[in-house]
């Protein structure tokens, strides 16, 4: 590699949040034409490094040259004119506008000094069809009524509207649905063939990044801790360079008690669920795996009173629930961990400080007034019990990494004595080093007798923490498996 084909180029970048040494040193390369993984655990200064890039953030000290020329971008808009687009994690959309016009906010059509919709609209179409995503997707659809999915797909096809010489994506395929996900790599692809498309591509999902780059850079603590080449590409290397860790330390060991039985669910029958019966011992980790639609989700969702069951019974240590109530339940100390965090699991508009209290304020800020000091000490002790990466515990939650968001929605139920947990794919779209934390969490709860059912879609995840697998299918369970039967042959036949 010459220096003359390296089109953007930074190095010694360094980076200061309040305290926190976002990147530290980082240097990064980008090859003319390449396909660049970029991967490392939450708060390894992935995202931070892409915002620098573009002049997002101001970098502390660093340089960063662009074709061979030192630039200093004051926005990611002047980078954008320059040829380098960057598509960030949560699209900053306007909520009033449609699709159609926030993709070309900044560059509309105009006929006699009038806004043209109908060419904006037309063009709008064109473009989705040059870039199918998804070629279902409604354009006049407005930025406050789209889903994540939706958001994002806006948020692609405005930054290829400014047909980029450099195509930078922070985690692209977190919100999308698999099938866009799979259009969305052609489509790069066939950018990077035709046209010598340059990419930077950030993702938590290892094996998307493997399929996709030529070259993946690792970064940890803010640090560029290696490069690999494609014919290097090795899932246990790349996970050690994560997380300093060999991959055979990534599960805890099974090591917990088994206790008493803490909850039962006794012939449960909804509209999903077929004659469902299922049992949770203290000190272990029961794992629900099945296919999409098998009716893991409603089953968790129906046992935290959140779904209504035509018949059936739940038990807590022995005794029946005369009727099954998430405020009951939470009283019990039985806590559910949602499948999806963004609606379900947090106040997006609430601060860190807000949302890690709001489950049990009562009993954690009993009293007419909140106490402050008293809530800011929970608090903190609460994000450092956790691991929690902040930089001030009044900031926005939406302002965190979406690992750290996904601990405080664990955290915040853990503020309080917990019987049962309940964790609905709690590891999806998080990198790999909150996924060791997670697991930490969930095994240190069974070491202190505690009881853990788990919804993963992920079998080797299910196979490495579970104690026992009850399998589903078609909204039924098929097998109950535990011990040296845990294996995935015997999960795929009785899932598939």
């Amino acid at each position: 590699m010459s220096s003359s084909d390296v089109i953007l180029k930074g190095v010694g970048l360094h980076k200061f949040f309040e305290g926190v040494h976002a990147l530290n040193g980082t240097s990064i390369d980008l090859i003319e034409g390449d396909l660049l993984g970029v991967v490392g655990e939450n708060g390894a200064g992935k995202s931070t490094l892409l915002k620098v890039l573009v002049g997002e953030h101001d970098k502390n000290s660093g340089e960063i040259f662009y074709r061979g020329k030192e630039v200093n971008w004051n926005n990611p808009y002047q980078a954008m004119l320059e040829g380098v687009g960057l598509v960030h994690q949560r699209p900053y959309l306007v909520p009033e506008l449609t699709a159609a016009e926030n993709i070309f906010l900044g560059k509309e059509f105009t006929t006699k000094h009038l806004l043209d919709a109908s060419t904006l609209n037309k063009k709008a179409e064109e473009l989705l069809k040059k870039y199918p995503i998804n070629l279902n997707f409604d354009l006049s659809l407005l930025a406050s009524e789209m889903s994540a999915g939706q958001r994002e797909i806006t948020e692609i096809l405005k930054v290829l509207s400014y047909d980029p010489k450099i195509l930078i994506l922070d985690e692209p395929t977190a919100s999308l649905a698999k099938d866009e996900s799979e259009q969305l790599m052609i489509i790069i692809r066939q950018l990077n063939k035709e046209k010598n498309l340059s990419v930077i591509f950030i993702s938590h999902r290892i094996e998307e990044v493997f399929d996709l780059c030529t070259r993946i850079v690792v970064l940890r603590n803010g640090k560029r801790v290696g490069e690999v080449d494609r014919n290097d590409f090795d899932k246990d290397k790349i996970i050690y360079m994560i997380i300093n860790r060999n991959l055979s330390e990534f599960y805890p060991s099974k090591e917990g008690q088994q206790g008493d039985c803490f909850l039962e669910v006794k012939n449960f029958i909804s509209e999903d669920l077929k004659d469902i019966s299922i049992k949770v011992d203290g000190g272990e980790i029961v794992g629900l795996y099945g296919l999409s639609g098998a009716g893991m989700t409603e089953l968790v969702e129906s046992i935290f009173g959140v779904e209504a069951i035509n018949s059936g019974k739940l038990y807590l240590h022995g005794q029946s629930m005369k009727s099954i109530k998430t405020s009951e339940l939470i009283n019990n100390n039985i806590y559910f961990v949602p499948e999806d965090r963004d609606i379900k699991g947090l106040f997006k508009d609430f601060s860190i400080k807000e949302n890690l209290v709001i489950s049990h304020i009562a009993h954690l800020l009993p009293g007419f007034l909140i106490n402050r000091i008293k809530e800011k000490n929970i608090v903190k002790k609460g994000l450092k019990d956790h691991n929690i990466i902040y930089s001030n515990i009044d900031q926005e939650i939406s302002s965190l990494s979406g690992g750290n968001q996904q601990k405080v929605v664990i955290a915040k139920w853990l503020q309080k004595e917990c019987d049962v947990l309940i964790l609905d794919d709690p590891t999806v779209g998080v990198d790999i080093g909150t996924k060791r934390e997670v697991y930490l969490i969930l095994r240190e709860l069974t070491k202190q007798g505690k009881a853990i059912i788990l919804v993963s879609s992920d079998i080797l995840e299910i196979i490495g923490m579970a104690d026992r697998i009850y399998t589903m299918r078609e909204g039924a369970v098929s097998a109950e498996l535990s011990g040296n039967e845990i294996n995935q042959k015997n999960i795929l036949e009785n899932v598939l």
